[in-house]
């Protein structure tokens, strides 16, 4: 789907793949290396590309040890702006509204996991709804509707906590402790 909406804006695929990488979960860093086996490209244009985001200032990069380590630049006046496009386009928007619209006080935290998570376009988003009393089947068919609106198929669980693994996994996008 970010192929679809972003490839006609940003016509080099390797920097679509970085720049989805790097500002869906500002969090995680990587290096020429890891990021060019993690995105199945070539490390080449991998290093031309965050070369020119390097230039742009989008991100910074520091050394530990041999590895030169590259992190979004949360000063940069884009990073929110770019972080939202991205969201919007891999569907996170999307499912954060509805599911907030639609669940109530029930729903205390959204939870996104799997390759999104990590920066990585998907087919599929894994999302982990926190919360109690949660109508099992309402959200089963909201999250149905959903996936033909956001066109990528959604695998949805349910916890009332989120586990500290889950916490280490995935990404929080929504907590209603901070929205009120």
């Amino acid at each position: 789907m970010t192929q679809n909406l972003l490839g006609p804006l940003i016509t080099s695929k390797t920097r679509l793949k970085l720049l989805m990488r790097f500002f869906i979960n500002q969090n995680i860093g990587g290096y020429l290396q890891g990021l060019a086996k993690e995105l199945d490209e070539n490390s080449n244009s991998i290093r031309v590309e965050l070369n020119r985001l390097e230039e742009a200032g989008m991100l910074k990069s520091s050394v530990k040890g041999r590895k030169k380590m590259y992190h979004v630049n949360s000063s940069h006046p884009l990073t929110t702006d770019i972080s939202k496009i991205i969201r919007k386009v891999t569907g996170i928007d999307a499912l954060v509204d509805r599911v907030v619209e639609r669940m109530g006080k029930d729903l205390q935290q959204v939870w996104i996991c799997g390759q999104i998570a990590k920066g990585i376009d998907s087919s599929t988003l894994e999302v982990l709804l926190v919360g109690k009393a949660m109508d099992m089947d309402y959200v089963a068919e909201l999250i149905s509707k959903l996936e033909s609106t956001i066109s990528k198929k959604i695998e949805h669980s349910i916890a009332p906590v989120a586990s500290e693994s889950q916490r280490e996994n995935c990404l929080l996008v929504w907590d209603s402790s901070v929205s009120k």
